[in-house]
């Protein structure tokens, strides 16, 4: 198939995929964290347009105040001067829509965020396509890189409700392409580029700084090897710390205080411990004292497990060639030497030192960590590079036994298997785990640590009523059960009594079994004996959440 046509086909994928988008992100119940970033947003907002002090925007900021009062009136959310860190280039422009248009249903501006960062999502895996495009030219190894990217349950059902980490993942897909744009056209504008969208990742995700430091690290490693001279290396370091630097400044307000002689507060999130304990691998843990395995149990557990496998032989496949190239340099000079040989190696070793690079931060520096590896999504873009290069280069090393049309049905056959498991899973793909270790070794993990089932499991409760009354509902669990309520109608969320543990005053009882500590030695978790189970809700041995009504004598 020539190049032309087969963009053509990707250009129909891209069609599909969007409108596919459009048909389901209302399905989705609301994030433990979305309350808060909307918070955020109108905190932010407040402040810029007090700073403005237009004519025009002061009509805006009086409408602002009153729905931030309106937000801190109705929540019990964290203290947003102590979590004043956050980036606001998402959670602004959204309350700035809400505020103009006076959008007051909850239903719809929740569904206004998740609309919005599924189409983030959405723009950046256009740009992974431009990535592996870079790498490949075997056109069903790029389409199918594509469906890596797109298509692991736990990252789809994500794009459609989680502003923080889908963010971060996105502008971080964005910022590699346009810095191997770079490694392949030194220009202003790849280089621009890149610091615009290092910058949105790292108000994303304070992890977003490493860009600009790799940055540095491999054209250093150019001008050792007499690639680039001193001078260029010089002017392209201080081009990429002028941009940088300014980009952040003009959309982080966190930053226009901030003191760069204390540059290890900015990290300090990192490290910041809740005092809970959360399920993990049979045991309740501490957050501070998690093992150093919990990230790469909980990745291999939860991406499908293909992905998985071709990933580690890709890392070993990479990791040999580059450690064969190291050897080489003892061997003579370096500037006689490489440590890739073109750009596509230079693409593949960025990707192998980046991933392993994070994971080992994360086991040996004792991050913290909540919610499986959530705060870790980023790395699907390095996954997913490294399966479809794992496949690549297996097709090279078995050429002669096999052919591409073998590819292709093996390409049809993970499609396959990822479309499966989303439809499956829809619309809890966010909880998603494999059958690497066994249905029943799921018990031994938290599963819903986003609350996504608080909306469906509240709807389901008013449906069920068949009649409208006032309803008193407890919480069996530790996540906050009123907020699930905003993603519901006005006419089902005002019969709702929320009694939070009080569970003998309650008529009904959730739980999406996410305990603070261990529900053994926790009685207030414990459903009272007048209580019946009535709806619980399963996938493929996924047990999401169960609900009780009291039993009338």
């Amino acid at each position: 198939m020539s190049k032309k046509i087969f963009n053509r086909y990707i250009s129909l994928f891209f069609i599909i995929y969007f409108f596919a988008g459009l048909a389901i992100y209302r399905d989705f119940g609301v994030g433990i964290e979305e309350h808060f970033h909307r918070q955020n947003g109108f905190y932010w907002l407040i402040r810029i347009l007090s700073f403005l002090n237009f004519d025009i925007t002061n009509s805006y900021l009086d409408l602002a105040n009153i729905k931030y009062q309106e937000i801190l009136a109705s929540s019990t959310l964290p203290n947003i001067n102590y979590f004043n860190f956050y980036g606001i280039i998402f959670d602004v422009p959204l309350a700035l829509i809400e505020t103009v248009f006076s959008i007051n249903d909850s239903k719809i501006y929740f569904e206004l965020r998740h609309l919005s960062i599924f189409i983030i999502f959405f723009l950046s895996s256009i740009f992974f396509y431009k990535i592996i495009n870079l790498r490949l030219k075997y056109n069903i190894f790029i389409f199918l890189g594509l469906i890596f990217y797109i298509g692991s349950p736990r990252i789809f059902g994500d794009s459609f409700h989680n502003n923080k980490d889908i963010l971060f993942l996105s502008f971080l897909t964005i910022s590699v392409f346009y810095l191997f744009n770079f490694f392949k056209h030194k220009n202003n504008i790849n280089l621009i580029l890149f610091c615009l969208f290092s910058a949105l990742a790292s108000s994303s995700r304070i992890m977003g700084i490493y860009l600009p430091l790799i940055f540095f690290i491999f054209q250093f490693i150019e001008y050792l090897s007499e690639k680039i001279s001193l001078k260029n290396y010089l002017n392209q370091i201080l081009k990429i710390l002028f941009f940088f630097i300014l980009f952040l400044y003009l959309h982080y307000p966190y930053v226009w205080e901030f003191n760069f002689f204390e540059i290890s507060k900015w990290f300090k999130s990192f490290f910041f411990w809740m005092d809970i304990k959360i399920l993990f691998n049979g045991d309740y843990y501490p957050i501070k004292y998690l093992p150093r395995f919990y990230l790469p149990l909980w990745i291999l557990i939860t991406t499908p497990v293909f992905l998985s496998i071709l990933s580690i032989f890709s890392i070993y496949i990479l990791s040999k060639r580059f450690f064969m190239r190291v050897i080489n340099l003892k061997r003579s000079p370096l500037s006689n030497s490489d440590f890739w040989s073109s750009n596509s190696e230079k693409y593949d070793v960025f990707i192998l030192v980046s991933f392993l690079s994070f994971l080992f931060f994360a086991i040996f520096l004792n991050v913290a960590m909540l919610s499986g590896w959530r705060h870790f999504y980023f790395l699907h873009l390095f996954i997913s590079y490294l399966s479809i290069v794992g496949l690549y280069k297996l097709y090279i090393i078995f050429r002669k036994k096999i052919n591409l049309r073998f590819i292709f049905v093996i390409s049809i056959l993970m499609t396959i298997s990822l479309f499966y498991s989303n439809i499956t899973f829809h619309p809890f793909q966010s909880l998603y785990f494999n059958r690497f270790l066994g249905n029943e070794y799921v018990k031994n993990f938290q599963v819903d640590t986003p609350s996504l089932s608080r909306s469906e499991a509240l709807k389901f409760i008013y449906e069920y009523e068949n009649e409208s009354k006032i309803l008193n509902v407890g919480n069996a669990s530790w996540t906050p059960l009123r907020n699930g309520a905003d993603m519901l109608p006005d006419d089902y969320k005002n019969n709702f009594i929320f009694v939070g543990h009080e569970l003998k005053t309650a008529d009904y009882i959730y739980t999406n079994f996410i305990y603070k500590s261990d529900e053994k030695y926790n009685k207030s978790y414990n459903i009272p004996n007048n209580f019946k189970k009535i709806k619980e809700l399963k996938i493929n041995n996924v047990h999401i959440y169960s609900i009780y009504k009291k039993i009338v004598k």
